[in-house]
Parts: C-alpha cells; sequence; structure tokens
C-alpha cells in the first residue's frame, strides 16, 4: 500500500510544482517538490510484504 501512497504523492507534488511555476507562486512549488520527495521516500521503503527486501538492505 505504501508503493501506492508513495505514487500518489508524488503525482501531486509534481502537479503542486507545475501549479506554482505556472502561476509564479514560489512557496506552492517549493511545498510540492517537498511532497514529491516525500512520495519518492515513500516508494523506496521496503514492502512489509516482502520480508526478503528488508535483508537486501541490511547486507
Amino acid at each position: 500500500m505504501s508503493k501506492t501512497k508513495g505514487l500518489r504523492q508524488r503525482i501531486v507534488g509534481k502537479a503542486k510544482q507545475a501549479v506554482g511555476e505556472i502561476v509564479g507562486d514560489q512557496e506552492l512549488h517549493e511545498d510540492g517538490k517537498a511532497e514529491a520527495e516525500r512520495g519518492r521516500e515513500e516508494q523506496d521503503k521496503p514492502s512489509e510484504l516482502n520480508p526478503l527486501k528488508k535483508l537486501n538492505q541490511l547486507t
């Protein structure tokens, strides 16, 4: 589920970045950039359904 949530956050973040750029709102642009980064981090988290991914990160 975190992969889906992360993807949604990345899409929303990129949309905010684009709108902020178009209307000249630097704060909206930066907020979108931060949200897209949070989404990327969420997608990179190992899935709880696949314990072997965690093992790969430990080695």
